[in-house]
């Protein structure tokens, strides 16, 4: 009986293969527009089948669309709906990781009374009631940030259910090196030789998406990424990964690997220079001062530290005064003159009686353009003021004790790590972690789709590795 059920299920795969053959040889000979939905239907079908199958590779492949999906949208010259794709490979691989049992280290984890866990909870809350917030003038708003909120949330489950041990994590930073090296040299090619033809077209086509693209000193590179901002973050996270591990002692990290982390941050320092995004430029002496507070009597981290201070005077001192990058990164450390800091402050100070007789805000997403609320416009320029603005000042209290739990975790994990490699990997998580809270001053980074992702992704790590210390879990 079990020969004859194999015999027909191989028939039918046969014939099912046939068949496939059959349609896209037709198809292929019809428009180009058939073939490319064509195409784009076997890869969707492929990426399904391997998010339900492999939940952890389909967390990656959920990555890989969230940061590359925008080159695909330049490429074909229309726009996408970016969220749709990332929402549909991330439930996808949710169901994966449903229907995988065996994670030990997931039970580990105490979601009812884990006090992290709780204030997002709480936040959660929130943001649900802010449905009813009386000075929204419609609910979509609210309707698109909680689903953001959702997804942010579910990649961060994910990330805490697929870092099971140390080899996990490990993997975990080997794809944002290469994937951020990547990004950094097409960054650089863009510099070096212009942007693509279909780049500038998609520019011209749709120019309210580049508004801040174009500055006096030229023209701000965002690689594969949505924008020259969230470009930025992103660098300056991945030169902070890449630094900490240059600190780490030889036995952990190799020369041959240290050789390859100097040509990776080369290329990131050099892509976040061309980004201008000066809040970038800021993060990282600010996630070093993170690494030489907490590992301060580690000899490499000394030397990093003394390589990394000269290398800063050299740029804000050197003889470099026709270089537009130079200028710009000068800028970010000097800009008590800038003239957009001063609007920018201006603009605060202008608002904060909006924020004192609103306490849960204006609505979500009530400062966008269009809103049809008081806010309707205004420009926060950090994720902070966002969040005073449209939760009010008890939503960004609660974001607060949650960013102080998260930092707190972090710098925890790291002193009650039982292994070096466990120490690195949370000196890692503590230095990008307090830069990215830092930069939320300046910029939106948790609110920004790519970086959220690591953002996010992070916060569900520093919680699992408060329980990767129990025995037989951690490597």
């Amino acid at each position: 009986m079990e020969v004859v059920k194999r015999n027909i299920l191989n028939v039918f795969l046969i014939a099912a293969w046939a068949l496939l053959v059959l349609l896209v040889a037709y198809l292929s000979a019809l428009e180009i527009k058939y073939t490319i939905l064509l195409l784009g239907g076997v890869i969707g079908l492929a990426i399904a089948g391997i998010a339900i199958l492999n939940f952890r590779v389909g967390y990656y492949i959920a990555l890989t669309v969230g940061l590359t999906v925008r080159l695909v949208e330049r490429m074909s010259g229309t726009e996408v709906s970016v969220g749709v794709l990332i929402d549909a490979v991330l439930l996808l691989t949710i169901l994966g990781s449903l229907l995988k049992p065996g994670d030990k280290s997931i039970k580990k984890v105490n979601f009812l009374n884990d006090p992290l866990l709780i204030t997002f909870y709480i936040y959660f809350g929130l943001i649900l009631l802010e449905c009813f917030n009386p000075a929204i003038h419609d609910r979509h708003g609210w309707s698109n940030f909680t689903r953001g909120l959702v997804r942010n949330l579910l990649f961060m489950y994910l990330a805490m259910k697929m870092i099971r041990n140390m080899d996990d994590l490990k993997v975990f930073f080997k794809y944002w090196i290469i994937i951020l090296t990547l990004a950094a040299l097409y960054a650089c090619v863009q510099q070096w030789f212009g942007l693509l033809p279909f780049e500038k077209a998609f520019i011209a086509r749709y120019p309210e998406k580049f508004k801040t693209v174009l500055i006096l000193t030229g023209i701000r590179i965002f690689s594969f990424m949505s924008d020259p901002a969230v470009f930025g973050l992103l660098m300056a996270c991945g030169a902070i990964i890449n630094i900490v591990l240059l600190t780490s002692p030889s036995k952990l990290v190799s020369f041959y690997q240290k050789i390859l982390l100097v040509v990776s941050l080369i290329l990131q320092l050099m892509a976040l220079g061309y980004s201008g995004t000066r809040t970038a430029y800021i993060m990282v002496p600010i996630g070093l001062l993170m690494l030489v507070l907490i590992n301060l009597r580690d000899r490499n981290t000394i030397i990093g530290a003394l390589v990394f201070a000269f290398a800063f005077l050299a740029v804000m001192f050197g003889p470099f005064h026709n270089n537009a990058t130079i200028i710009r990164i000068r800028t970010a450390f000097s800009s008590s003159d800038d003239a957009s800091m001063t609007v920018r402050d201006v603009n605060r100070h202008r608002i904060q009686p909006y924020i004192l007789s609103h306490p849960i805000g204006g609505g979500l997403l009530s400062c966008e353009p269009g809103s049809g609320t008081e806010l309707d416009g205004f420009p926060p320029d950090s994720g902070y003021l966002r969040t005073a603005l449209e939760q009010g000042w008890i939503g960004l209290i609660m974001v607060m004790f949650n960013l102080f739990l998260l930092m707190r975790y972090a710098v925890s994990n790291y002193f009650n790590s039982k292994t070096p490699t466990q120490q690195q990997f949370a000196l890692i998580i503590t230095c990008v972690l307090f830069a990215l809270v830092v930069s939320m001053y300046a910029q939106e980074a948790a609110g920004l789709i790519e970086s959220a992702l690591l953002f996010y992704a992070l916060n569900g790590i520093a919680i699992k590795m408060k329980y990767l210390s129990s025995p037989n879990i951690t490597k």
